[in-house]
This record gives C-alpha cells, structure tokens and sequence, in this order.
C-alpha cells in the first residue's frame, strides 16, 4: 500500500452542502429524536469495537511445513454511496460507522441527490457522528467520482445504499479497481410483533425509517404514519410472513434467529446494523505463504 497522503479529488469541494444547513437541521430535530440518533451511533460504536491496532501483522508456523504472513491495515479511503430515496439516518449510520471506528483516515458520505432537499434526520446524523466529508451529486459526477478514485489505484471501500446508488455501482464493478464495493440485498420491508400496546415504540420508528414499509401484527396499535399497516393473523401466520428484518419481544426472538437476517427487541428501535458489513471490509489485507518451518 503506497503511504503518500491520499485526499479526495478537489473538483467534489464545491458540492459538499453548507454548513449552515447541518446547523438548521441539528436546530428542527427536537431532543428526542435527538437522542435516539445518539443512542444508535453509541451503540454502533460499541457493536464495531474500534481497534486499538487498526493496522498489524500475523505471523504463523504451520506443522505442514510452511510459513503465511498477513499484514493489514486501513483502506486509504472509504465512500458511503447513497441515494435520496434513503431516508433513513440510522441505517446511513450503520454502513457509515464501521469505517470511521476502522482507523480509514479519508472517509466520504456522497449522496445522489439530484439537487433534491436533504432529509433533516439524516444531516443531524451525519453531523452527530463527526462525518466531515459529505457531497450531494448527481449520477455522472458519481461515475466520475469512482472513476477517479478507481485510477488512482490505491485500496478503497465502498458501502452502496439504494436503487440509483446501485445503478452506478453495477456499471464500476466491471472495471478493474482496487476497491472493494458492499451493497445490502436487504428490501425495504420489516415485520413487528405486538404483544401489547407497548411493546414497540412505533413512533421511533417512523422517525428513523419513513422509507421501510411495516406490516404491525398482533395486538392491534394506533399506526404512527401511512407506512405502517396492520395484519391480521396469529404469530404462526407472523413467521410465515417474516421476511429479512423483524421487531419481536425477547421472549419470541428465539423463532426468528436464523431465518430473519436482522431481529431487534424493544428499546432497540432507533438502531440498525447491516450484520454482513463488517469493519474488516474496511481494511487492506495481504496475504503471503512460503515453505519453511
């Protein structure tokens, strides 16, 4: 890996939005939801477990009669790929938190936004995690973005979040590149178990995922928003019905681990993680085996 500093190309400097938008949308979140945006970068903080040896060596003697040395370290740089459909601010922080706790140095939130509002939410979370680099583009100067980062041939990472994301990741993943490129094969659906009326904070909910369709079985709840809509049936008919991502009480979670890809309880409801992106895909590994003991 070459140690020269690496930086962004200077041509992205004029799309990063002004900072007087990030203090405007930190302003019109009220404490509450505030604090859920805090809680769920605290708890993606601990859920990654920063290293305190972001970059090493490992050295190993085998019985075999060879020898392998691996050395990693951070990537020189991390881009968090998103499009204006994502609405969501704890799902933005849970692809964007692994790379920042990894030790990357240079790390870029670039939204396709087509000159679009920002979503309030997702800048106060951005601006709640310390994320400084941050662009709103449009489709080609994303294309124009990768291809850049792609020729200067240093090792990167690349989360990708959304449909118009994925349209530009599917054209770069033909190129030859050192970048690594992640995209979730999650949709944008989720299933709650109400086992009474309190069980879920749907609320939050709401709030963190205005962009998740949520079907609400068992008890039946007043329904916060028009993306949330009630299903009859039994908790057998719930399980039949469960798909990547669902809410269950505690004492029923135990039915849904290893067929939902995500399960979370209450208390949970303002926080995300992406269980397949791991802080290591943010990390540069060479591998080297040779004979001798």
């Amino acid at each position: 890996m070459k140690h020269t500093a690496f930086s962004f190309p200077d041509w992205i400097n004029p799309l990063i939005p002004d900072d007087a938008l990030f203090a405007q949308a930190y302003r019109e979140i009220d404490d509450a939801e505030r604090a859920w945006l805090k809680t769920s970068i605290a708890r993606l903080h601990d859920w990654c477990r920063p290293r305190k040896d972001p970059a090493g060596e490992d050295v190993r003697h085998w019985t075999g009669g060879y020898r392998t040395r691996t050395r990693f370290e951070p990537v020189d740089f991390a881009v968090v790929l998103f499009d204006n459909s994502l609405l969501s601010p704890t799902r933005l922080l849970g692809a964007l938190m692994p790379a920042l706790t990894g030790g990357v140095k240079q790390v870029l939130a670039a939204r396709i936004g087509e000159g679009g509002p920002w979503r309030k939410a997702v800048l106060t979370g951005l601006e709640l995690a310390g994320q400084e680099m941050v662009v709103n583009v449009d489709e080609n100067q994303a294309r124009r973005l990768l291809n850049d980062l792609r020729e200067t041939d240093r090792p990167g990472a690349v989360a990708v979040l959304g449909p118009k994301a994925a349209v530009v990741w599917a054209g770069e993943q033909h190129s030859a590149s050192r970048m690594a490129f992640w995209r979730p094969r999650f949709n944008r659906m989720a299933s709650i178990w109400m086992e009474d009326s309190f069980t879920f904070d749907l609320g939050v909910l709401a709030f963190m995922h205005p962009d998740i369709v949520f079907s609400v079985h068992g008890t039946k709840v007043d329904l916060p928003t028009k993306n949330f809509t009630h299903v009859n049936g039994g908790f057998n008919d719930f399980l039949a019905a469960m798909g990547d991502v669902t809410y269950l009480p505690p004492e029923r979670m135990e039915s849904a681990l290893g067929r939902a890809r995500l399960v979370l309880g209450p208390g949970q409801e303002g926080c995300w993680i992406w269980p397949d992106l791991h802080p290591s895909f943010f990390q540069f590994h060479s591998t080297a085996w040779t004979l001798g003991d």
